[in-house]
């Protein structure tokens, strides 16, 4: 009697081969962390984490997801809607405590933001800007033409 596999196992099996070249094709070409710094909203942020004691009297922490505290005025976040009291939950599909992107956005990047406003989810597209500060005054999240900035 012929043994039959599964489709499930030859599709498996074909995405094995092509994961090599996937990957290959996403390291190669320049990388933009070289021309243009981290991207920022242009929001003072605040976390909170709950600790408890795990096996052994170790403590094991459990990130939270970040509340806005202030928007800048004439920022990225501004712009974008975002308010004081929003709790940041997912960005580009990521959700930002179980699985937060791996990469850093930079500034020009365009990012979709999910925040929890009240009991309300609200969608964002935040331009990330980049961090100008002039000499001897705070940080300011300053907006990015995507296209001058190097993408």
């Amino acid at each position: 009697m012929r043994h039959r596999a599964p489709v499930s196992t030859f599709g498996a099996a074909f995405a094995l081969l092509l994961l090599p070249t996937a990957l290959a094709a996403q390291a190669t070409g320049p990388t933009p962390a070289g021309t243009r710094p981290a991207g920022c909203r242009g929001t003072d942020s605040e976390s909170s984490s709950v600790t408890v004691v795990g096996r052994g009297g170790q403590p094991v922490v459990f990130p939270g997801y970040t509340t806005v505290v202030d928007v800048q005025k004439d920022s990225p976040a501004e712009r974008a809607g975002m308010q004081a009291g929003d709790r940041v939950l997912q960005q580009d599909g990521h959700d930002l405590v179980a699985d937060p992107p791996a990469q850093p956005s930079l500034a020009g990047d365009t990012v979709q933001l999910l925040v929890l406003r009240g009991e309300a989810t609200v969608p964002l597209t935040v331009v990330l800007g980049r961090w100008d500060p002039p000499e001897g005054e705070d940080r300011l999240c300053v907006l990015v033409d995507p296209v001058s900035s190097g993408r």
